[in-house]
């Protein structure tokens, strides 16, 4: 007799944790996130509507976004993880039977093609930038070690107007301005304590911006060339440009590289945000960036930038009953107001 294990695969034991796929740790293992998936005919038409919006964003060189919806446990990152080995070629992903006519449908568009697929996990980021630009640039430092630094850092814009003024007054007035910060920096750099010259400064501006003499050089021009840009950190905080304006960076980073569209899979953003809920400022005032993906407002982007954000929940539903009636009205009409930029696509 046949017995049912012998024909199906059951494993002896199982954890909860089995059925959870980590979008961005998994999406390098594809025999992972491919073996035994399913494609019933409302995932094809879901994987239909992706690749036709990607499409559009790509054709009409235009940033797009859209809430991929669905419960807990939907599968959401499963599919953003199939989606993103379908947009890199991947043989087998391609070669889903389910997918087939979906597949021949959208390769006209896609031949040539080629994708900078960036996956995000949101949980425990500080702020919109710091989760995105951040977490951007964490992944060119796996994927492409050899590209330039993003220039998403604050840090990025204040040597940029440093050298802006160098080259306008020239070597002496310049570092004769930058080295009389020295003697009241506080010591705390030790050794490096040192007056700057052209040589120097170069290769600090060139440095990690996490490494010691770039640090020390964004210190010094603070307190002296710098010295306006001191105070609009304090205010706004973190290391990052404004959410908008980084994100022009990051398609021209990502164009300069050769790509013809950036795509981000913001995997548990709407969570993210709901562990915040007790903050209403704060979920208000990151909620309201997500704007940013679809209008741009400060440099142009050369390459579309094509957001896929996975959501549990309707964002109306993170404001309690504690919440008075005015500023709950307030956050529903920004929110209208964003969630009509943004298309939906219900998994």
């Amino acid at each position: 007799m046949t017995l049912i294990k012998e024909l199906i695969n059951i494993p002896e034991q199982i954890q909860q944790g089995d059925f959870v796929l980590r979008l961005a740790e998994d999406i390098n293992r594809p025999e992972v996130v491919l073996d035994n998936y399913v494609v019933t005919p409302e995932l094809s038409a879901c994987f239909d509507s992706a690749l036709s919006f990607i499409g559009s964003a790509v054709q009409n060189r235009t940033s797009k976004a859209s809430y991929l919806h669905g419960s807990f446990g939907s599968g959401k990152s499963h599919f953003m993880a199939v989606l993103h080995l379908i947009l890199q070629g991947n043989p087998t992903a391609r070669g889903i039977p389910e997918l087939a006519p979906i597949i021949k449908k959208h390769n006209e568009w896609l031949a040539g093609k080629t994708f900078l697929l960036v996956p995000y996990h949101m949980i425990g980021a500080h702020d919109m930038e710091s989760g995105v630009l951040g977490n951007y640039v964490e992944f060119m430092r796996r994927t492409h070690p050899d590209a330039p630094i993003p220039p998403v850092y604050v840090s990025a814009a204040i040597i940029k107007e440093a050298k802006a003024e160098w080259d306008t007054y020239g070597d002496e007035p310049f570092f004769k301005r930058l080295n009389a910060g020295l003697s009241s920096s506080g010591g705390g750099w030790g050794e490096l304590e040192a007056a700057w010259d052209a040589a120097s400064f170069e290769a600090a501006a060139a440095a990690q911006p996490e490494s010691e003499s770039h640090l020390r050089l964004v210190s010094t021009l603070l307190k002296t060339v710098a010295s306006s840009h001191a105070e609009v950190i304090s205010n706004r905080g973190g290391n990052f440009v404004r959410f908008d304006m980084g994100l022009s960076l990051i398609s021209q980073h990502a164009k300069a590289l050769g790509y013809d569209a950036l795509i981000l899979f913001l995997d548990e953003l709407i969570l993210w945000l709901a562990s915040k809920a007790a903050d209403l400022a704060f979920v208000k005032r990151e909620a309201t960036k997500l704007t940013s993906l679809v209008e741009a407002q400060s440099a142009e982007r050369p390459i579309p930038l094509i957001s896929f954000v996975a959501r549990q929940r309707d964002l109306r539903e993170l404001v309690g009953n504690h919440v008075p009636g005015a500023e709950k009205l307030s956050f529903s009409d920004s929110l209208d107001w964003q969630q009509g930029r943004f298309n939906t696509i219900t998994r």
